[in-house]
């Protein structure tokens, strides 16, 4: 327990060198050095002396886009199994091992990848790669673990559906997506989960978890020649190759022309949940400063228009905001809100008059200056800590963003035109294309949907 508490007050009493550089207008990435080892794992070191602390964060491309076809939350399962049991250790043996050292280790399964997450005084670095080596290259996926950790996800699963926001959320994805590997939610069904097998669980590791393609990036207070050496030691005998593993397709854009409505019907519900949007583009689309700007000014902060005529002057909502998510293979639009059922078309009308401004009507300079001074502001935190860092060094590398991304993220901010922010709200905010998701009390709201696009209504029962 001590050193827990002095690992925590270490990175409380932290200094980023990259919130410093900001004082001076700057936000630099500090120099790290990269390499590739001979089975194909890249490898990132960044050393920070600030204080004696390590980061140690691998991305593995075995998200749940990569799930087989009907074992839809196997990347999730997979993942959360690798702490459960390895090279013939418990999982309390496991937990007592990084205790013992105060460090701490999550793994984490997203769309994209899965990312295993450890910090640990710099002392213990090779402890840390010693145990997050086992996990990763050594999982037992023990039955008895198997059978807890799918009854946990079953009922996560099943408790969710009493969360309108939740449900509303992901059967937006999976109406956007389709038959997309991105349509279906990363921990699956509950169904899918409860016939999921070990066998399933071993195919799609032995699959997936190959050091090609995956990257570890080590950051602190450490010497990156020992680093890299002790990485060797621990993987580099990793070995594995994907095999037969099928390409993602990119997300079609623009994918409902002409409007379509879907209500998930909740007899009880007296609020309904709003959902409005369309596909997008990925992470690397040269359209990104631009896009992350304008969304700014139509949803993305408590001054942005859509807070200002939704909640502020109308009173129709506590919050109302717009998103983009920009994954590997696209991405997608959305506006997210929600109001009492009396006032639903009047709430997503009003929306659809916000995203109409932006395509029409050009943005002022001022209210772009405030956009940009929001978001360059912003931007130093998240360079503040080791986890952080070492965060950018695989999304710059996974993403195939610029070496200099994070050191001309600003400038790039700072350049954007009211004329860019129209071109891309013409170009993404779609307005008469849109995806429309309800989940509401149909029979109570069905007189104020006249006119919104061909509906789709299912019961909150068929939800998966």
């Amino acid at each position: 327990m001590k050193r827990i508490i002095l690992v925590a007050i270490a990175v409380m009493l932290m200094l980023p060198p990259a919130f410093l550089q900001a004082e001076t207008g700057t936000v630099k990435l500090p120099p790290y050095k990269e390499y590739t080892l001979k089975n194909g794992l890249k490898v990132f070191i960044m050393e920070s002396r600030e204080v004696p602390l390590v980061t140690l964060r691998l991305l593995v491309p075995a998200g749940s886009a990569m799930d087989d076809s009907g074992v839809d939350g196997v990347a999730n399962l997979t993942g959360r199994l690798l702490r459960k049991g390895a090279a013939g250790l418990t999982a309390e043996q496991i937990s007592e091992m990084i205790e013992e050292v105060g460090g701490n280790l999550t793994v984490s399964t997203g769309r994209d990848n899965l990312i295993v997450n450890a910090d640990f005084l710099a002392k213990d670095m090779q402890r840390g790669l010693d145990i997050m080596g086992k996990v990763v290259l050594s999982p037992d996926f023990p039955r008895e673990e198997l059978d807890r950790e799918k009854g946990l996800v079953t009922a996560e699963i099943q408790a969710s559906k009493e969360q309108p926001f939740g449900v509303a959320t992901k059967e937006f994805m999976r109406a956007l997506g389709g038959k997309h590997p991105y349509a279906h939610p990363v921990e699956g069904s509950a169904a899918s989960v409860g016939a999921m097998t070990r066998d399933q669980v071993l195919t799609f590791y032995r699959q997936h978890y190959v050091p090609a393609g995956s990257m570890l990036a080590v950051v602190g207070d450490v010497n990156a020649g020992t680093a890299l050496e002790l990485v060797k030691a621990k993987f580099g005998a990793w070995k594995g190759e994907a095999a037969a593993v099928r390409e993602i397709p990119a997300l079609a854009p623009r994918k409902f022309p002409g409007r379509k409505l879907v209500v998930v019907n909740k007899p009880d519900a007296t609020q309904s949940q709003i959902r409005i949007g369309n596909i997008s583009v990925g992470r690397d689309t040269p359209d990104y400063f631009p896009l992350l700007v304008t969304n700014s000014v139509l949803g993305g902060g408590f001054t942005s228009r859509l807070m200002d005529e939704i909640r502020v002057n109308r009173g129709l909502s506590y919050g109302a905001r717009s998103t983009l998510s920009h994954l590997k293979h696209g991405g997608l639009f959305g506006v997210m809100t929600y109001t009492k059922n009396k006032t639903l078309r009047e709430t997503i009308d009003v929306a659809l008059d916000q995203v109409k401004r932006l395509r029409t009507e050009k943005i002022s300079d001022s209210e772009l200056t405030n956009s940009k001074k929001y978001i360059t502001g912003l931007f130093p935190f998240d360079l503040e800590t080791n986890n952080d860092l070492a965060n950018w060094l695989l999304e710059i590398s996974y993403y195939n963003l610029p070496r200099d991304y994070v050191d001309t993220y600003c400038e790039k901010i700072n350049r954007v035109t009211p004329d860019d922010a129209m071109r891309v709200a013409q170009e993404q905010f779609w307005l008469d294309d849109n995806l429309i998701l309800l989940l509401t009390n149909y029979d109570g709201v069905k007189d104020q949907l006249t006119g919104l696009g061909e509906t789709e209504v299912m019961s909150i029962d068929d939800v998966k």
